[in-house]
């Protein structure tokens, strides 16, 4: 009976002994695969880089404000000296449209004059201004350009016409009240501090020069197409001559308008 109940343990204990070891293995196998995951997953694993995004893949540094900030760009972009030269291409165009400036060649300046002289056969005597400005019109001239520009105004010869009233110059941008259109009127020389001028007689159909030798509402505008005006500035003093011929059109004819010319500044 003994040896039946020996027989019994031995065989439980050998059925116990292969159960343990089942158990143990797959505790060792998951322990070798735990093990052997780890080193297979580093941070810079393939894994890991094909979850990162694009924007994590592309981004570069971001410049900083001192770097690329408009007033570099500014600086590097912009010209030396652009102030200085666009004011002065300015002042000189200005100069040169008005004909405000200096007279670059001859005299200069504006003076007031008394007029005494003949006109259409009739005496007067009247006070006036002339003018002698720098280059008016430079462009669009056909009369060649004026080295400078003088104008006689008396009176207003189309408005309120009077004997010996007359606007007389080389352009009609010296006369009051001279709109932006500026027209050459005349031929100018100049020889030191004489100044000739010569009415161009093609543009004298315009009236820009013009005068009258009678007064009242049937006085004739005559322009002027033959002749000169002689004016000498010196030392704040001005004299001249007048001697032109006018046409009034073919009821009034052609008159002739002869005045000396003295004042000052």
């Amino acid at each position: 009976m003994w040896g039946a109940v020996a027989a019994v343990l031995l065989v439980a204990g050998c059925g116990s002994g292969g159960s343990s070891g089942s158990v143990d293995r797959p505790v060792l196998s998951a322990g070798t695969a735990s093990e052997s995951s780890d080193p297979a997953s580093p941070s810079g694993s393939p894994a890991d880089s094909a979850s990162r995004s694009p924007e994590e893949e592309s981004a570069t540094p971001t410049p900083s404000a001192e770097e690329s900030g408009p007033e570099a760009s500014a600086e590097e972009s912009s010209p030396a000296g652009s102030d200085d030269s666009s004011d002065g291409s300015s002042d000189a165009g200005s100069d040169a449209g008005s004909g405000s400036g200096a007279a670059a060649d001859g005299p200069s300046g504006s003076y007031d004059v008394t007029i005494t002289g003949v006109a259409g056969g009739r005496s007067f005597s009247r006070r006036g201004t002339v003018r002698i400005l720098g280059t008016i019109s430079e462009v669009g001239t056909t009369n060649g350009v004026n080295a400078v520009d003088v104008c006689l105004i008396s009176g207003s010869p189309a408005a309120r016409p009077e004997v010996g009233a007359i606007w007389f110059g080389s352009n009609s941008g010296c006369s009051p009240g001279a709109s932006a259109a500026h027209l050459d009127l005349a031929y100018v020389e100049v020889s030191g501090s004489t100044v000739t001028v010569q009415p161009d007689q093609r543009i004298a159909a315009t009236l820009g020069n013009h005068y009258t030798v009678s007064s009242g509402l049937a006085a004739c505008p005559f322009a002027p197409v033959s002749g000169s005006m002689r004016v000498t500035a010196s030392g704040g003093r001005l004299t001249g001559r007048v001697d032109i011929t006018g046409y009034g059109g073919a009821f009034c004819g052609q008159s002739r308008y002869q005045a000396d010319l003295e004042g000052g500044s």
